[in-house]
């Protein structure tokens, strides 16, 4: 028995206790899509790592889990905009609804009885130039702002940084602390690398809209009337005055691009 079978396990209990409640949007196994599968992964990981953790734990890691993806509260489960019912803190959750957390808790730790050998298999190796760190701050979910990383720690949570960025958050010592080493192999349960790759792209994103917006910007400095007008109209359907100056047409066209970006 593998590890990704006590997820699959995992998710086809929760597929029949939604249908036994009316939903039978959910897919199966074989038709799930890579986050739903990973998600069940990394919550059988969790409960592996800490075998004494609750169902409201369970559902701590599983939201910190959808906060790092971009995932907000909304009224129904919609994918394609990251909408879960579910994104509210553990006590907000109606019963039908922790009773998940239970179930899932209950077949994890259930089937790593039967195969118990499967313990070791999630134990994540530090990357090389890594130091473990973990959140021991007040808050049941930290998510990083000031360092642009945008990692969530949920509670207890160990993560391995690279080293920069973990000295960085090492400074702040009431809300992380150093774990050694062989406790970070019990302890981890890592989605770092994917976190950090996906704000590494978000902030080259932010980089090049500068690069387009100040590309732009220096491209009106040198237009003359006609020209200032003509893309206002075309770009952003505004009518200039064409009686105005020069710099003040452009000061104008800037202030459109500064609030719409580059069209």
């Amino acid at each position: 028995m593998k590890p990704e079978v006590i997820a699959q396990v995992a998710h086809e209990i929760n597929r029949a206790y939604c249908a036994s409640l009316g939903d039978v949007s959910q897919a199966s196994w074989a038709e799930a899509p890579e986050w739903q599968r990973q998600s069940a992964m990394a919550g059988v990981a969790m409960h592996t790592a800490n075998p004494n953790a609750t169902p409201a734990d369970s559902h701590v890691s599983w939201l910190a889990e959808k906060v790092a993806a971009g995932w907000v509260y909304g009224p129904t489960k919609d994918a394609d905009k990251k909408e879960h019912p579910c994104c509210v803190p553990y006590d907000e959750l109606p019963a039908e609804q922790k009773a998940k957390d239970y179930l899932f808790r209950a077949v994890v730790h259930q089937l790593l009885a039967i195969a118990p050998e499967l313990t070791v298999q999630f134990a994540p190796e530090i990357p090389p130039d890594c130091i473990a760190i973990t959140y021991i701050g007040r808050r049941e979910i930290f998510t990083d702002r000031l360092y642009g990383s945008k990692l969530d720690f949920a509670q207890g949570q160990t993560r391995a940084l690279p080293s920069d960025l973990a000295k960085k958050f090492l400074r702040h010592a009431d809300c992380f602390t150093l774990c050694d080493l062989p406790a970070a192999a019990d302890a981890l349960q890592d989605n770092t690398v994917l976190v950090l790759e996906r704000a590494e792209k978000v902030q080259k994103d932010e980089n090049k809209k500068l690069d387009d917006v100040q590309f732009l910007r220096d491209q009106i400095a040198n237009m003359d009337k006609s020209t200032l007008t003509t893309l206002a109209k075309n770009s952003y359907g505004q009518d200039l005055n064409q009686r105005l100056s020069a710099p003040k047409l452009r000061e104008q066209l800037i202030a459109l691009v500064d609030q719409y970006g580059p069209v």
